[in-house]
Order: structure tokens, then sequence, then C-alpha cells
């Protein structure tokens, strides 16, 4: 019998310890997981039917995706390591970057290394804003890209709230969503600073992260894509609008289902051994059925990455609270991530409510790097005796052992989002003859009809070669580009102009939403609004260029000449 919510987290979560991290937690994560339409949680609702934005078979399709246990599938994901070879290294006399390549192989070595990097006088500074890291830290994406993976499995999740007759299960899913955001934040590397300008695109959504993921390569993968409405239809646009501070915003948009837009101006706080991230952000998710429902991230955990320089190998441990409102007030969800505790107690544990009008309606609870179960509770938030959790979201065992083989730990979703030549904008653009260059001459010139904006974070050199495995010209391209962007920022002050994002501007808020950003324990971001119109326009050439530019099956392109006509980076190259 269920007396509360830690029960609940007793029975349908294996203990976890620092040992089952070490032999892989999916083995023993165990939830109930039966299939029961949503409105049996609260009881009173008989409504059995979802709403006409989602068909029956589409929302099977989903569930799927999201909680891969449900059925079986061969699917795999093909990974591509093209690289976008056009780009000449730096001469070897460059030092413009500190060529601090490789990673210590010991704690002392580490410990030598920091010292001599002198990163004491950054204690208690936003490290990660004013200092220039050595390239042995990073792995090969940009914050741009990280916003773009919360479509991973948010795709999905976001799809099936909207389907929901249900507001406190609309909002069960809306809470699925921003948890499964941090099952990829386990990864110790640390992504690029973007550029000024610097943009990521993506269509598809989460078309290739939901199913079975192995690294096997099947083309039946992009056909499913390829026919799915869902996915087809989904467009994600990422710009840095500031650099001084770092701040990146991005608009998703999944025709009749939702829309998406965050503000993300990340703060860091060195502590010597480690680093912890504080996500100031100014997130909001609209739901496209008939109520067209807002709900906005008040908000959100922090993340730690421990043992920088002694104690071992580092991790990652997320804690805090995560605050989600309706726009009308009425339903809100607290979750709260518990602080890793000696011997790993209470790491990756999440648990929560979701309310109406004040009353808990629904306990939540799972593990933020696995999975989430819902469950009816009563008016105190424990669990009703002998109710049935339902299985809002989980990791697939088989992508998690995928990342492992990952030299970055990435998922094979996001090796396959970050290549160029398999997925320039997602699961529909597939480059048959995997780890050749994709020629993008034709295709990357404006914003216009394009496959690839030169803007794109795929383009860094920096990037690519930290992704091919070169730290060394990584570290001298990372140093040239930082160069040329404080150039581009002495010119500007130099002609007294402003810079201003090609997608977004800055709102200017005032009155309630003025006072509640400056709350001291949970700030938020000065939202950046994007240009409707600029962004839909540019949605659909993507669309469009993703659907009728990728190469037919066989296509075996000769290379010669290719490297001379690729595109180079170029953030800066616009003009209105």
């Amino acid at each position: 019998m269920l007396r509360s919510l830690s029960d609940l987290v007793a029975n349908i979560v294996a203990p976890t310890t620092q040992e089952d991290d070490e032999q892989g937690k999916d083995e023993d994560f165990t939830m109930k997981k039966k299939k029961k339409n949503s409105s049996s949680i609260n009881g009173g609702n008989n409504a059995t039917s979802s709403p006409p934005s989602i068909s029956q078979k589409e929302e099977q399709q989903l569930r799927r995706r999201v909680d891969p246990d449900s059925s079986s599938s061969d699917d795999g994901v093909g990974r591509g390591d093209g690289h976008h070879e056009n780009v000449t290294a730096p001469d070897d006399n460059d030092n413009s970057e500190e060529d601090i390549v490789s990673a210590p192989t010991s704690e002392a070595d580490r410990m030598t290394l920091f010292n001599n990097l002198n990163l004491t006088k950054y204690i208690n500074k936003d490290v990660m804003s004013v200092a220039s890291l050595p390239i042995f830290l990073f792995e090969p994406t940009t914050t741009l890209q990280r916003i773009a993976e919360i479509f991973e499995h948010g795709h999905a999740l976001l799809i099936l709230a909207n389907s929901q007759q249900d507001p406190v299960m609309r909002m069960a899913y809306v809470a699925a969503f921003a948890v499964a955001n941090y099952a990829g934040s386990e990864r110790t590397g640390k992504p690029f600073n973007p550029i000024l300008g610097e943009t990521f695109e993506m269509v598809g959504g989460g078309g290739a992260g939901f199913t079975t993921a192995t690294a096997a390569t099947d083309d039946k993968r992009d056909d499913d894509a390829a026919n799915d409405s869902t996915t087809k239809n989904f467009y994600l646009l990422a710009e840095q609008v500031s650099h001084h501070p770092p701040i990146g915003a991005a608009h998703a948009e999944c025709t009749n289902h939702y829309e998406y837009s965050i503000t993300s101006a990340p703060k860091t706080k060195f502590h010597g051994n480690s680093v912890t991230i504080y996500p100031i952000n100014y997130t909001t998710v609209q739901l496209k059925s008939q109520r067209q429902e807002t709900y906005r991230l008040r908000r959100t955990p922090v993340t730690a990455v421990n043992n920088l320089i002694v104690g071992g190998s580092m991790w990652t441990d997320t804690h805090g609270t995560l605050e989600i409102c309706s726009d009308d007030g009425v339903t809100t969800c607290t979750l709260q991530f518990e602080q890793c505790g000696s011997f790993g107690e209470g790491h990756y544990e999440v648990m929560g409510t979701v309310r109406r009008n004040g009353v808990p309606q629904v306990a939540i609870c799972g593990l933020w790097n696995e999975g989430l179960d819902a469950v009816a509770c009563d008016v105190d938030g424990n669990p009703i005796d002998d109710a049935d959790p339902i299985s809002l979201w989980r990791v697939d065992p088989a992508y998690v052992e995928a990342s492992k083989k990952n030299k970055y730990s990435v998922t094979p979703f996001v090796d396959r989002m970050n290549a160029c030549d398999a997925s320039s904008l997602g699961a529909l653009v597939r480059r048959r003859n995997s780890g050749r260059a994709c020629d993008l001459s034709a295709a990357v010139v404006d914003d216009g009809d394009r496959l690839l904006l030169p803007s794109d974070s795929r383009l860094r050199p920096d990037r690519e070669a930290l992704q091919r495995g070169d730290l060394s010209t990584a570290a001298r391209w990372k140093g040239r580009l930082e160069e040329q962007q404080r150039e581009e920022r002495r010119r500007r002050d130099a002609e007294g102009t402003e810079y201003k994002p090609r997608y977004f501007t800055l709102r200017r808020r005032r009155g309630a939403e003025e006072e509640e950003s400056n709350d001291d324990d949970a700030p938020m971001a000065i939202p950046y609004d994007v240009d409707l119109e600029r962004f839909r326009r540019r949605a659909d050439a993507a669309i469009m260029a993703a659907t009728t530019m990728a190469p037919a099956a066989g296509d075996d392109d000769d290379d010669d000449g290719a490297d001379d006509d690729c595109v180079k980076f170029a953030p800066w190259q616009y003009s209105d």
C-alpha cells in the first residue's frame, strides 16, 4: 500500500548507488508500465478520445517513442562523422590560443595544469564567460545546439501534451518535457560559446530520437521520419543575440501542435574543484489545441560539475526546484530535484505534484536521467491507494548504451544532428555515403531557399576540428574566432553602431513581469521575441530545402574540387 510519494519512488525506482552508476542503472530501473487512458488518473473524467489534432495511430507511435519499452523496434540510428573539409587550418605559428590540448592523466597533472592557468583568481566568478579554457575540456557542440537537444524527447512529449483532454495531464506531459531536457546533462564536456550572430537550425524535431537507437544505419528510420507529418512540420532556429553577457534565443514550431520559445542567459560560478551552472532563462510553451494554452517555466534547477581537479572522475548533479505555471494560473506544477547525498543517496530523484487551484491532483516522480511516472494523489500529495502509475517518459536503454560508445558521450540523436553530412537540417536530410563532406557551395548563401545558413554552428572550424580529434587545430581556430569577435566588437564601438540580431528583438518589459524578473531566488532573463514573419519565411524555405535537396541513395559524388567550393563559417556576413 502506497502511503507517501517516497513510498512510490521506492516502488518504481530501483535504489541508486555509486556501484549502480558503474554497472548501468538502466539494468535495474523498473517502473510499472501499464497502458491506461490519461483520464483514469483523475477518476472523474470519462473522456476517452483525443482532440482531432492527433490521430490514434500517431499517438501510439509517439507513446512508443517516449517509452521505448512499450514495443520492440529494430530501427537504428546511423552515425555521421562527416566534416566540412574546405576549412583551411591556421598556420602552426598561430599562437592566438594557448596550445594546451592534451587532457592530464592524473590528479597531480590536473592540479599542476590548473595552477599554471591561474584559475584560482576566478573562484566564485563566472569562469565560463571570462576565462579562455583549454580545448580538451570541450565537446564538439555549442550552447545553441544544446537548446535544440531539448527536442530529442521533447518533440513527442509536447505533441502528447497537446492531445490531452485533461488539463492536469497536459501539465504532466509539459512537466515531463521539462524534466527530459536534463537527460543529457550528465555530459561533462563544455559546449563552445557561440559567436555573436551564430545560428543553429533543425528540421524534423525528434524524428531520429525516440525509437530504439543503435549505432547501425537503417534507411527505414529516415523513411519513417519523412512520412511523419509531426516531424516534417517541425522547425527550430536558435541565434546568439548577445556576446557580453552571452545570451541565446530560440523559437520552435510544430504545425498544429505547439510553439516553444526560450531566451537563455546562463551564468556559472567556479568553486575551485567544481562549477555550478545557473540556467537563467525565459521559457514558454504554447499548445495549439483549441484552448491555446501557454505554460511558463518560472524556476529551473541548477547543475553542478564536480571533481574538476581532484576526487576522481568528473560527474554532474542537477538539483533544485522546477516550477511551471499555466497562463491562467489555475494549473501549476512544482518538482523537486534531489541533491546527491552521501554514497549517491537521492541522486537523480525527482518528485512533486500537479495542482489545480492549489489542490494536488497528480503526483510525479522518477529519475531525471531515466524516466518519469504520474499517479493520482490525495490533497496532501500522497499517491492514492491502489492507483496505477502512468508512464510519461522513458530513456531507451539502447540509446544510453550507444552514447557510452561515443567519445563525448553524446547520443546518436545529437551525433546525427551535429554532422553536416548526416543531418544539416535534421533527420530528413541523409547523406548515404557517410563520412564524406557535403558540398554546400550552392546551398549556403543567404537566408532564402537555402539548405544551411553560413552562420550555422555546424560550420565552425574549431568545432569540426575537435569532432575529428584534431585538438591542436581546434585550439588555434578557437583562438582565431575569439579574436575575430573582439575585432568586430572594437569596430562597432569605433563606429558607434549597435549589433542587432537578425531573427529576434529584445522585449522591453515593465510592470509585474519586470518585478518577477528581479526575484533573486528565481532570476529570469529578459526575453527576446522572434520575428515571426522572417522566422516562418526561413522555416518554409528550410523545410523545402531539406525535403528536396537530400542526395539520392547511393549518390557517390566525386570529391575533386569540392573542397574549393564549400562555404566557410561566417556569422557576420549578413546585412539588411
